[in-house]
C-alpha cells in the first residue's frame, strides 16, 4: 500500500474536515444552550409568584420567573406578532399592554390565535376589562433566525401587526415605556387564548442528532481522503 498525498487535495481535505468538525461542535453548543433553558424553566416552574414591581427588569437572569402584576390594560392598543406557527397552522401572539404606573407598562402575551383564510382580516382580540391582576412568567420576546429589514415595523391601525418586537418602535408608537420582558399569561388566567407555552421549537436531542451527522460526515471524509491518496499512490 502506497500513499501519495496531493498538496491541493490535502489542503482541501483539511479545510473541509475542519468545517465539518466545527459544525458538529456548534450543534453540541446549541444542545447545551437548549438544555440550560430547559433546566432553568424546570427550576423556576414551582416558585411562588413575585410582584413585578419589586424586580429590576434590566436584569438578564429573569427568564421564566413566575410573576404577578396589577394595572390597567390598554385594550385599545394591542399588538399581534405575525407568523407564529402552532400545530401546522399560522397565527398570531396577542400582546396587550398593561400600564403599571403613569409612565411604564409591560406587554402581556395572552396566547396564540389562528389567522383566518383572509390575512387582510385580523382576528377579533377585543377586551372589555380595564383593571386587572394577572399571573404569568417572564420571557423574552419571540425571535427569528434571520431578521429581515422592516420585520420590526408596526402596521397602521390597531391592533397593530409586526413580525418582531422592537422596544424602541413599540414605545414610540404607544407613547410610554415598555419593560424588556413579556409576561406569558398563565393558562388558568381569564381573557387568554391558546397558551401551551413551550420554551423552544427544537429540543437538545435534535441538535445531538445533527452533531452526530456532522461528525459522521467528517469521519467519512477522512476515509475518502485516504482512499483517494492510496489510489494516487498505486497509479
Amino acid at each position: 500500500m502506497q500513499f501519495k498525498a496531493n498538496y491541493f487535495l490535502s489542503m482541501l481535505a483539511i479545510l473541509i474536515l475542519a468545517l465539518l468538525i466545527s459544525l458538529g461542535n456548534w450543534q453540541l453548543d446549541r444542545a447545551q444552550e437548549k438544555q440550560a433553558i430547559l433546566d432553568l424553566q424546570s427550576a423556576r416552574m414551582n416558585l411562588d409568584s413575585i410582584d413585578i414591581s419589586t424586580l429590576q427588569l434590566t436584569d438578564n437572569d429573569l427568564r421564566y420567573l413566575p410573576v404577578k402584576a396589577s394595572g390597567w390594560l390598554d385594550t385599545s392598543h394591542q399588538i399581534l406578532i405575525d407568523n407564529q406557527v402552532k400545530d401546522g397552522r399560522v397565527g398570531y401572539f396577542v400582546l396587550t399592554p398593561m400600564k403599571l404606573n403613569g409612565s411604564e407598562a409591560v406587554l402581556i402575551n395572552r396566547g396564540w390565535v389562528a389567522a383566518g383564510a383572509d390575512r387582510g382580516v385580523l382576528p377579533n382580540v377585543a377586551l372589555t376589562a380595564v383593571g386587572a391582576s394577572i399571573k404569568g412568567k417572564l420571557d423574552h420576546f419571540p425571535s427569528v433566525g434571520i431578521r429581515l429589514e422592516g420585520a420590526d415595523v408596526l402596521s397602521e391601525g390597531w391592533p397593530s401587526v409586526t413580525q418582531l418586537i422592537d422596544l424602541d418602535n413599540v414605545e414610540e408608537r404607544l407613547g410610554y415605556r415598555i419593560m424588556p420582558y413579556q409576561i406569558l399569561l398563565n393558562p388558568i388566567e381569564p381573557n387568554g387564548y391558546n397558551r401551551h407555552w413551550v420554551p423552544m421549537r427544537m429540543g437538545p436531542e435534535k441538535h445531538h442528532g445533527y452533531a452526530f451527522q456532522w461528525f459522521a460526515l467528517a469521519t467519512a471524509w477522512v476515509i475518502i481522503y485516504f482512499v483517494l491518496t492510496i489510489k494516487l499512490g498505486r497509479k
